[in-house]
């Protein structure tokens, strides 16, 4: 078999390159099928090295899937990651799924596809078949941990890198119609009516509702200001007069920061995903999910002609792209849009379309 030299570092064995050299005292081996493709590896393990985030493909990462989980959590807990309890939930969930005492070592790509089949195949509460939407969340949740897994240097790579999403239906997003705000609301508990109704005329998440603060609220200048825990970032929610009466409303508690308080002093309110459900089903309402709040919130909106630029900014949305989900329309909208034509084509035109 040859070895022939080509460069430092760099090797020519029979059809292969060899990278096999050292680098601030840490050895580099890879095995390539051409010269450029180990030029190109040999100087992303040097970058890695400077940028102290390379790890040794060779060395098998130490402890459970179960275990990078609960260090994962404990990370979460601590920069106070928005909706924690249900990402927890989800998360174990999946570590459940595909094997709490799953070796790091043996998490591959084909575990976590029949994780992805199982589930699947799985009903869910209620006897419902789990969605591909569903699967979606449980692999964005799986995927960012495995991100900070690598960042920590536990394992050298993120097995889920590339998995692809699972295509997901294109059925239209559900919004309320005003009759059908006026039964929800009815059928609401009194603290639900003033939740909901928050939620309907600020486009708030169910997150942003459960730890809002009087901190973050303004009644005086009539906005809430809230602050992202992940990146610090401000944004400002202007509240409407319906809003304002909603929240003065309220009694402040002397125990609790929080304009929704909990049962236990000083805490938010848990989760009122029972009230709500209650109050849904109570008023004879089908595929309504606290979500479906915030897409009613845009799509009046945008029904009402407020164009889709002020509906991103009221969203709160990085991209336009996020916005034209939730700016669907009704038939009925969609109708009268299409009718203003008639009156806006000249005399001349109507008859020349008349007659062609």
């Amino acid at each position: 078999m040859a070895n022939n030299k080509k460069e430092p570092g760099i090797y020519h064995r029979g059809n292969r390159w060899e990278v096999d050299t050292f680098y601030h005292g840490q050895r580099l081996r890879d095995s390539c099928a051409t010269l450029p493709a180990a030029r190109k590896n040999l100087l992303k393990m040097k970058t890695l090295i400077d940028e102290e985030r390379y790890l040794d493909k060779k060395t098998e990462p130490k402890g459970t899937l179960g275990e990078l989980a609960d260090k994962y959590l404990g990370w979460c807990k601590g920069m106070r990651e928005k909706a924690y309890y249900s990402k927890e939930k989800r998360l174990r969930l999946v570590v459940e799924g595909i094997g709490t005492d799953l070796p790091l070592s043996k998490l591959t790509r084909s575990e976590i596809e029949k994780y992805q089949s199982r589930r699947l195949a799985t009903p869910g509460l209620k006897k419902k078949p789990i969605t591909k939407a569903t699967v979606n969340r449980d692999m964005a949740v799986l995927r960012h941990m495995l991100n900070k897994a690598v960042a920590w240097k536990i394992l050298a790579d993120n097995p889920a890198r590339g998995l692809k999403r699972l295509k997901e239906s294109g059925r239209r997003l559900r919004y309320l119609i005003p009759e059908e705000i006026s039964r929800l609301l009815e059928a609401c508990s009194s603290i639900m009516k003033l939740v909901v109704t928050l939620a309907l005329h600020t486009g708030m998440r169910k997150g942003e509702i459960l730890h809002l603060t009087w901190d973050n609220v303004n009644l005086r200048e009539g906005y809430i200001e809230l602050v992202d825990q992940k990146n610090g970032e401000h944004s400002t929610i202007p509240l409407n007069p319906v809003a304002l009466d909603t929240l003065r409303s309220i009694p402040r508690r002397l125990d609790s920061s929080y304009v929704f308080t909990g049962k236990l002093p000083g805490r938010p309110f848990h989760d009122f995903k029972r009230q709500f459900e209650s109050a849904v089903s109570k008023a004879g309402l089908t595929g309504v999910t606290f979500h479906v709040l915030r897409h009613t919130f845009a799509s009046h909106l945008v029904m009402a002609g407020v164009d889709l630029a002020a509906v991103k900014e009221l969203l709160r949305h990085k991209s336009i792209d996020m916005t034209l989900r939730y700016a669907h329309l009704s038939p009925e909208h969609r109708k009268s849009a299409i009718n203003t034509l008639v009156s806006a084509y000249k005399p001349e035109e109507q008859a020349a379309i008349q007659n062609a």
